[in-house]
């Protein structure tokens, strides 16, 4: 788990959680949770967290001894940690000095105590896998970016820009689940242009999606 925090977000680049936060933490008392900042905004849709680099996170921190269960609220600004009954002092101690020196901060006193009443509401947690749902929505948030590159360059017709951008979200949501690799992804953006654009647009598109998932500094 150490330095992976920072090494995913570096490297990387509808929405309810299938769980509730308020029931999976139902049996935990508030001692047996902790919570912590966490530098895991998404990038490319910086109202959210980062699916894609939160999940193998959230999953390795699970296998740790002593952790119950991992969350990360929908920002992407705090993981809740609920411990096991048995947890100890010097178990709980190891798992927060390495999200120390990876950049999550466990909070204390008053910062502390909002946030696990945050986290006992059940209200835009998201455990494991569930953060999928994180990576769904910055597809969709993607895909509408680069349609709004392309229409500042050429005309496109309503159902074409909706068309296109519905088959752009669904190629990222599928390479930020890890269902197709980067290779299939390209293949996928060839036939969309393909099948949305006339040839004079297809290398607007390209140019675009080359221009980076990013926001640039004139977009959202």
């Amino acid at each position: 788990m150490k330095t992976q925090l920072i090494a995913v977000l570096a490297g990387g680049l509808l929405y309810a959680p299938l769980a509730s936060a308020a029931k999976g933490a139902a049996a935990a008392p508030a001692d047996r949770i902790s919570v912590f900042k966490a530098p895991l905004v998404c990038p490319a849709a910086r109202q959210i967290g980062c699916g894609s680099a939160s999940k193998p996170i959230l999953l390795d921190l699970e296998q740790q001894p002593g952790v119950l269960e991992a969350w990360l609220n929908r920002a992407g600004t705090r993981m809740a940690v609920v411990w096991k009954p048995e947890s100890d002092a010097s178990t709980r101690s190891k798992v927060v000095a390495e999200l120390k020196e990876d950049r999550a901060i466990e909070l204390d006193g008053k910062s502390r105590d909002e946030a696990v009443k945050d986290f006992l509401s059940g209200k835009g947690w998201y455990r494991g896998a569930d953060v999928d749902r994180l990576s769904e929505e910055e597809a969709d948030v993607i895909a509408a970016r680069l349609v709004r590159r392309v229409q500042a360059k050429t005309a496109l017709a309503k159902d074409k820009a909706e068309g296109l951008q519905r088959a752009l979200a669904d190629a990222y949501r599928q390479r930020l689940t890890n269902k197709i690799s980067r290779e299939q992804e390209l293949s996928r953006f060839q036939d969309i242009g393909r099948e949305y654009l006339e040839r004079d647009q297809i290398a607007i598109l390209k140019e675009a999606i080359e221009s980076g998932l990013l926001p640039l500094p004139n977009e959202q």
